[in-house]
Formats: structure tokens, sequence, C-alpha cells
């Protein structure tokens, strides 16, 4: 799809098309991460919950993951084995 460059004050923005803002469930205020693929040039646009901040990972990540190793000790063991 495309998409025009608007200037909002100083800044540049992409605006969303109303079906991905619906898809994604995005509102005003929410924050999305953007990046530049490294092989490709193309700008990625990603929505969700970031597990690093500052370099480091969040409470929320250690957290989540603790949960899935607990949850799959059992397989886990088995594929150690």
């Amino acid at each position: 799809m495309t998409r025009k460059i608007v200037q909002t004050g100083s800044s540049l923005a992409v605006t969303l098309p109303r079906d991905v803002v619906d898809q994604f469930k995005l509102k005003k205020g929410d924050e999305v991460d953007v990046s530049v693929h490294p092989q490709t040039g193309a700008i990625v646009v990603r929505t969700g919950v970031r597990y690093l901040e500052g370099g480091k990972v969040t409470k929320r990540f250690l957290r989540l993951s603790a949960d899935l190793m607990r949850r799959r000790a059992k397989l886990y063991r088995e594929l150690a084995k």
C-alpha cells in the first residue's frame, strides 16, 4: 500500500490506514518500534511489547521467560538428554 509522507510540526510522518489501525488495535499514544532492515533498506514498523530497554531485558521479559521455562521444564529436560 502506498502512503504519503506528511509534515507534522518540524517532523515528517506516515499515516496508517484505518484497516491497519483496527487490525493491530492501535490507538493514539501507542508506541511502535521503527527500524531499517539492514539487507533491504526497508523501513520496518513493529507493534507489541518491548523486551529490551536501554540494552537490558525488562522485568516482563524475565517473568515471561521464567514462566515458559517452568511450564516446559519436562520437555527441556528430555531434549537435554
